[in-house]
């Protein structure tokens, strides 16, 4: 027998074992997925006919989506200066931009609620022009975007890392400015990673509620309390029991990873196109 089978044959019970874990795993993250749908898709028909939640849904896409957007605008050039600048306090700040994915939701409701309420920091301030974070889709958009602007941010500074500053420094020996240079240059060969950072920003806004149920426990929205849906579905466990919570949490998984896929097979062919 060759060296070669024999390696193989000694390799085999090595990779047996990773595939049986492996399907362990699946079959952890797959079974309550496909137990949820079973039991409670048979009401998806149902649950986009109640209005309610159908306005608890456009409320969290309104939320999640602006979140993304404030993501980019912010998370974009302080990725890039994490990747790309080494300064004293470097740490500090990795280490701040950690915290929202340490720190429990219901906390980051409390901060918030401390920091921007009418009675705290600039709360004040802010009340005296009528902002509010209470009870509205503003509050809920910054608690939010503390927890889930981190995942933007990761996406964007690991993949500036990976692009090679002399790129940048012909660009600049060229004439062009650092404006130029970052816009022109950096911008268009991480666009896609900065679609994907934004996409997964997204889905961990949709899916939050431990933030909300302190700082937006409800909102007014079309001149009506609204839930958010996480909230929502939880009003409906709390009140109705499972089996009704269930069909709702159902539509709303449905929903969202159909929107996520969509995305995510726009940007694909988005990226091959270009």
């Amino acid at each position: 027998m060759s060296d070669v089978v024999v390696k193989n044959l000694n390799s085999l019970p090595f990779f047996a074992f990773l595939v049986v874990f492996s399907l362990l795993v699946l079959l952890f993250f797959a079974y309550p997925l496909v137990l949820l749908l079973i039991l409670g898709g048979s009401g998806f028909v149902t649950s986009l006919e109640n209005r309610s939640f159908m306005l608890s849904i456009e409320v969290t896409l309104i939320i999640s989506t602006i979140t993304s957007v404030f993501a980019v605008l912010f998370g974009v050039p302080l990725g890039y200066v994490m990747a790309r600048y080494d300064f004293k306090f470097k740490s500090i700040l990795e280490t701040l931009i950690d915290i929202p994915i340490v720190i429990p939701h219901i906390v980051v409701g409390l901060m918030i609620l401390l920091a921007f309420s009418s009675q705290y920091g600039i709360g004040p301030f802010l009340h005296k022009f009528g902002i509010t974070v209470l009870d509205t889709i503003f509050g809920a958009i910054l608690a939010v975007s503390y927890l889930s602007s981190t995942y933007t941010i990761k996406v964007v500074e690991s993949s500036i890392a990976m692009i090679d500053p002399e790129v940048e420094l012909v660009s600049r020996s060229l004439g062009a400015s650092r404006f130029a240079t970052f816009f022109r240059v950096t911008i268009p060969s991480i666009k896609r990673s900065i679609l994907n950072g934004a996409l997964l920003t997204w889905a961990r806004a949709t899916s939050e509620a431990g933030a909300l149920f302190i700082i937006a426990y409800y909102v007014f929205f079309y001149r009506k309390t609204v839930y958010p849906s996480p909230i929502f579905i939880y009003e409906s466990y709390i009140t109705f029991g499972i089996l009704q919570a269930v069909k709702f949490a159902a539509a709303l998984v449905i929903i969202v990873i159909a929107i996520f896929i969509l995305f995510r097979a726009i940007f694909r062919v988005r990226g091959q196109v270009y």
